[in-house]
């Protein structure tokens, strides 16, 4: 194992391509990038590669090198974390190693609960989900869990709205449209049944994984995932009828909503 090396301080001399600086600035920041990388896996399926994702890191720390600005008025690391993480999930949709099949369930899921959301107000319960989609509740369920190997849904950060990434080159009313997504996420994530609604805070804001939130829920693990996966697509569709945002482009979106 090699020893991990102290992150080099800011110099403007790091922009000159093919520098002696600039390389040296790169590798000091290269275990910022594993380390980012792991824990990003630690929540991602078995079939994600760690390489992968410490290889997209770094050209996120690269394009954190060429676009910093200490006018900005945050410590490069602050600046690149945001970076090197979007990097990544841009790595992840890109790939998207969901089989075609999976896809086609989610849509199906999808179809199901807008068709269940219109006139209601309450949330669908499991047994009329998988009425509504010709489902024994069992099939349904299992459905859920396959669902769980695609991209995971984001809702870190969503108590602050300052993003060090958002530079000159943003414009405003992107800005704002992301703000809004952040607004009428936290208000859906509020009128989520309660065990959802606990199942994401439990995850996403108190960092525990799966198996750590089966055993705060008392249940397994398999059912965190179920309970994670329909309250995903309860999500898509809520924005997607709120602020008519298409079900794909919602899934990006989230994926950005983070620290």
């Amino acid at each position: 194992m090699s020893a991990v090396t102290q992150p080099l301080a800011w110099d403007e001399a790091v922009r000159v391509p093919d520098s002696a600086e600039r390389q040296r600035f790169l590798e000091s920041h290269i275990d910022l990038v594993r380390y980012l990388a792991t824990r990003t896996a630690a929540r991602l399926p078995s079939s994600v590669e760690l390489h992968d994702l410490i290889h997209d890191g770094i050209v996120g720390l690269i394009e954190a090198m060429d676009k910093f600005s200490v006018e900005r008025g945050v410590l490069f690391r602050t600046y690149a974390e945001t970076r090197i993480r979007g990097a990544m999930l841009d790595g992840l949709r890109r790939k998207d190693w969901r089989p075609r099949s999976v896809r086609h369930m989610q849509r199906n899921l999808d179809a199901a609960l807008t068709q269940l959301a219109s006139g209601r107000t309450r949330a669908a319960t499991e047994e009329e989900i998988a009425e509504t989609m010709g489902l024994e509740v069992e099939n349904y369920r299992s459905l859920l869990s396959d669902l769980r190997s695609g991209p995971l849904l984001s809702l870190e950060g969503l108590q602050g709205s300052h993003d060090p990434a958002v530079g000159e080159e943003d414009e405003p009313h992107a800005r704002l449209e992301k703000n809004d997504l952040i607004r009428a996420l936290g208000e859906e994530i509020a009128g989520l049944p309660e065990r959802e609604r606990r199942v994401l805070e439990l995850y996403y804001h108190e960092g525990l994984n799966m198996k750590e939130v089966g055993a705060v829920l008392g249940v397994t693990e398999s059912r965190v995932c179920q309970l994670h996966s329909q309250a995903a697509g309860r999500l898509r569709v809520a924005l997607e009828a709120r602020l008519h945002v298409p079900p794909e482009q919602t899934d990006r979106l989230l994926a950005t909503v983070g620290r």
